[in-house]
């Protein structure tokens, strides 16, 4: 017979390789638990980042709910084995990025695969426990609303190493989904409709931060914070009187001037973007939607408005070469962003490159997933696939030379530790 109110552990699993093992709290399980908790059931959060395996504990529970990234898919697959031990009876449930997109190569060490974001699964899934199927899919509400803040409470967030103008900083959804369709989004057929949250629960959930932790600089994760210039107005006046240093994302083509003064006036302290590639052939490549031109104006308007410009670029996706390394080269020189960072392509499963290799003249792609790293602890980011036009051997050179040459410019404003630790990197 089947228990009314459940006892859940959601997991987050260690990244052994990656540059910075515990920056941010595990929000999408900060959100799930908390509607689990809605829903009356007794939940705990376990996030294993940063922590030795052999200091890895397990506590007691009916299901366990793991999250798996491609590179953490072996590290996720032990963590199954753990909750099993602890409990034969359980159900282990494997959610995250790496499941969604190739649910059915998710091995039978996971009793279910949760496929999309896991708020309203992870309530179906005890629902029917333990009389469950294999895959779960659910969309979430339109209305982001209906879901509690997340469970900051079952974590300590002063455990975690994100910082804002040297300062600790808390991660904040005020929207999921993205209109855009980047090549190398893994995600992109699963966020295809922009979900909001109300600008006043957004305040809300600020204000609450804020005075229970004493924390005052926040970072906006939503793809685009800007894409929506009405609500976009109506946040930044409820934000203004809160008094706090926040970071966002913007996007070329969709921005303005104004917008960023706007972001200035309410508190805003860094203003990224996707910047990619200075090559107009490699935006067009990877279906950005946006221009060289367009991508100098954001970087003029941000330093215009006060506002530290950070822009991410991304190496070596299909169609890569010398020539278009180089003017991604010119293109920094010519906009010297305040702040960058470069990671390398890597083919998620998901992303168009993975579904349609041939179309980007990619002639083989290895899936070898724990090194799947967009940047590792070394500083440098995985090859993952072979081209018709550039050699794995060519690329690499081609690599330390551009992040030999980027780590010798300067960057302004504060940085996070683990940036600081890989400028000085010889590599």
């Amino acid at each position: 017979m089947r228990k009314s109110l459940l006892t859940i552990e959601l997991l987050h699993p260690p990244h052994p390789e990656s540059i910075e093992d515990r920056l941010d709290a595990p929000l999408g399980l900060l959100y799930i638990a908390a509607n689990l908790r809605k829903h009356g059931h007794e939940v705990r959060i376990n996030d294993l980042s940063g922590i030795p395996q052999d200091e890895w504990k397990i506590g007691m529970a009916d299901i366990y709910g793991t999250t798996m990234y491609a590179p953490t898919m072996a590290v996720s697959e032990q963590i199954a084995h753990m909750c099993k031990e602890r409990n034969p009876a359980a159900k282990v449930v494997a959610g995250g990025a790496h499941p969604t997109a190739i649910p059915e190569e998710i091995s039978s060490d996971f009793d279910i695969i949760g496929v999309g974001e896991g708020e309203e699964i992870m309530v179906d899934i005890a629902r029917d426990y333990p009389d469950n199927k294999r895959v779960y899919r659910k969309p979430l509400e339109h209305d982001l609303d209906k879901y509690p803040n997340p469970a900051y409470d079952l974590i300590d967030p002063f455990s975690y190493k994100r910082t804002l103008g040297g300062e600790m900083a808390l991660t904040i959804l005020t929207s999921r989904g993205c209109p855009y369709r980047c090549s190398f989004c893994g995600l992109a057929d699963h966020h295809k409709t922009v979900k909001k949250r109300s600008p006043e629960k957004v305040a809300e959930e600020i204000r609450f931060l804020k005075e229970r932790y004493g924390i005052a600089k926040f970072i906006f994760q939503d793809d685009t914070f800007t894409i929506n210039k009405k609500r976009l107005e109506e946040m930044l006046d409820l934000i203004r009187p809160l008094e706090i240093g926040f970071k966002a994302h913007g996007r070329s083509g969709n921005d303005s001037a104004e917008d960023y003064r706007r972001l200035r006036d309410a508190g805003c302290e860094t203003i990224a973007w996707g910047i990619e590639s200075g090559s107009q052939k490699m935006l067009d490549l990877m279906n950005k939607r946006t221009t060289v031109r367009k991508n100098e104006e954001v970087i003029q308007w941000a330093k215009d408005a006060g506002l530290i410009s950070r822009a991410f670029f991304v190496l070596g996706f299909p169609g890569e070469d010398q020539r278009t390394i180089e003017e991604t080269q010119r293109f920094i020189e010519r906009t010297d962003p305040d702040q960058y960072f470069v990671s390398n392509f890597v083919p998620y499963p998901g992303t168009d490159v993975w579904n349609h290799p041939e179309k980007y003249g990619v002639t083989k792609i290895y899936t070898n997933f724990e090194e799947y790293y967009q940047v590792n602890g070394t500083g440098f980011g995985s090859r993952k696939i072979e081209t018709k036009n550039l050699s794995s051997e060519e690329f690499e050179k081609m690599e330390r030379g551009f992040r030999n040459w980027i780590n010798q410019r300067q960057q302004r404003g504060k940085l996070q530790e683990y940036e600081k630790k890989l400028r000085e990197r010889e590599i």
